[in-house]
């Protein structure tokens, strides 16, 4: 059976991957590594990469995860890299949300334990609805590591990359509220998907993975 090497949203964890069902692989976690102060986001995900222990593997990427995608698949060959509910270059990085936004600028002036604090908007934006769903969301920014989403902030704000490599599939929900859809150029869309879309439209999702593959 083939694998398919996942790498989690900021902040999260591979539970957000649980219901995605692409029949014939098996769905690996990419487990994090320390983020270092000085780190970018190329070259920690050159030290992500490290990781992997296949030479040409599939790389499946969500949100900040799929950014990490993006810059493994511009240094090494990949079989695939799919990107879900990201940005493939700088100018699609267009960040919804007011107080999200203000984060991610002031990231290197909020405490790290800010982070880990579940805030209703963050919940709101990220398009939660369901009591459940709310629930395991507020349990996974708790259980996030303040520090490592700190320093990941501010990466992501000084991330230079240009236009995305060829070889990356880009899904995008049309409601996402926090990488913003009007500047995504994804390869499928999800009509009113949210950020939240992996988890709450896997169904779909994994439809669409299972069809990349198989070409």
């Amino acid at each position: 059976m083939e694998r398919i090497y996942c790498i989690s949203g900021l902040g999260g964890n591979q539970k957000l991957f649980e219901k995605l069902i692409v029949k014939g692989y098996e769905l690996v976690p990419v487990n994090w590594v320390p983020f270092e102060k000085k780190d970018t986001l190329a070259n920690y995900a050159q030290k992500l990469a490290k990781t992997i222990p296949e030479a040409n593997p599939i790389i499946l990427g969500l949100s900040f995860g799929g950014m990490l995608t993006v810059e493994i698949a511009a240094q090494q060959n990949v079989k695939k890299a799919l990107i879900i509910s990201s940005a493939k270059s700088r100018d699609e990085l267009t960040l919804a949300g007011g107080g999200f936004s203000r984060c991610v600028v002031n990231a290197g002036i909020v405490p790290a334990g800010f982070f880990t604090i579940p805030n209703p908007v963050a919940i709101k934006y990220l398009g939660a609805k369901s009591c459940a769903d709310k629930k395991m969301l507020r349990d996974v920014i708790r259980n996030s590591d303040g520090l490592f989403m700190k320093r990941a902030l501010k990466a992501i704000m000084n991330w230079e990359r240009g236009p995305g490599p060829v070889n990356v599939t880009h899904i995008h929900g049309t409601a996402d509220k926090v990488i913003a859809s009007a500047a995504s150029k994804p390869d499928y869309w999800i009509q009113y998907g949210t950020h939240f879309m992996i988890y709450d439209r896997a169904d779909e999702v994994s439809k669409i993975i299972s069809g990349i593959l198989s070409k």
